[in-house]
């Protein structure tokens, strides 16, 4: 098949978008096999990292851009580990929280620690050009004034 080309008004512009996609993709690829690889789903793995402090079902819910029934089932099945439980939220009881145990909390440790050894893209950049990336990314994400670090 025929390689498709558009001329767009900023060449340079569409490099970076395609690069950011790349990377995006690379990332994305780098998160699901590391979650596999600790015997965690994708969904499971993402819940693990947002719970570095109890949350309401549905914040995790709103976070994970889910309906808050598919929390509940990542919940059990994480509960059902002993990874996390739930617990009466102190400022609404009949709300619940979702808290990671000890070991929810070693899993979730080892899990980062395993996504940030091999990270595509930053591993292969040294200090000076780390900096410089976070610097532009930080700049972009202002502008785009949305929160991406989620």
């Amino acid at each position: 098949m025929a390689d498709i080309r558009i001329d767009w008004p900023d060449p340079e512009g569409q490099e970076i978008v395609e690069f950011l996609f790349a990377v995006a993709m690379a990332l994305r690829a780098h998160f699901e096999e590391t979650a596999t690889d600790v015997g965690l789903t994708v969904p499971q793995a993402h819940t693990l990292i947002h719970l570095q402090e109890p949350q309401r079902m549905g914040e995790v819910a709103a976070h994970l851009r889910c309906e808050p029934s598919h929390v509940t089932a990542i919940a059990d099945s994480l509960e059902r580990c002993g990874f996390l439980r739930r617990e009466p939220d102190p400022e609404d009881r009949r709300a619940k929280r979702l808290l990671l145990t000890h070991r929810g909390q070693q899993l979730r440790d080892r899990l980062l620690a395993r996504l940030f050894e091999r990270a595509p893209i930053i591993s292969v950049l040294d200090a000076g050009q780390r900096s410089e990336l976070l610097s532009l990314l930080r700049t972009a994400q202002s502008v785009a004034g949305a929160d991406t670090r989620r």
